[in-house]
């Protein structure tokens, strides 16, 4: 089962494909465009080209939670918007997960913090060979979550 996992973030969105816990790349898109809705396009761009290029079975995002800026809740939720709609246009499979169900299936606990989040993943999916963004490690948490959940029969289709 192949999957893609995505962190939005407005100046910077992570991406991971994942192939049977096996990470076959990821990174993150950090638009160059000064403009939000030149981000946005840029970053749905993005997307779509991963979703054309991969076709996974699935795309996980993580669902918003809160931010303590205003103004910082509506761009990551313009955002989410945009990139769900993009994938809506491909086609594609959605499944949302929560930051605390990231963080129970990486770490075993629900309020773990990032740092121990990058160590699981560092060890257990990137084996030590690469130093990523904290985007990108989240992304790789967002698909590994999925891939354990689906694979457990613990999602539920939209």
């Amino acid at each position: 089962m192949k999957l893609i996992g995505i962190d939005p973030g407005i100046t910077a969105t992570g991406y991971s494909i994942i192939d049977e816990n096996n990470c076959i790349t990821s990174g993150t898109i950090r638009p160059k465009r000064s403009d939000a809705y030149g981000r946005l396009h840029e970053i749905c761009t993005r997307v779509k080209s991963l979703v054309d290029e991969h076709k996974p079975d699935f795309v996980a995002l993580e669902k918003v939670f809160h931010h303590k800026n205003v103004q910082s809740l509506i761009r990551s939720s313009e955002l989410r918007g945009a990139i769900i709609m993009t994938l809506l246009s491909c086609n594609a499979e959605i499944v949302e997960y929560t930051p605390a169900q990231i963080k129970l299936t990486t770490t075993g606990n629900g309020r773990a913090s990032k740092k121990q989040v990058r160590y699981f993943i560092e060890r257990a999916i990137m084996k030590d060979h690469a130093r990523l963004s904290s985007h990108a490690i989240d992304a790789v948490a967002i698909a590994y979550t999925a891939t354990r959940k689906i694979g457990h029969g613990l999602h539920r289709r939209k």
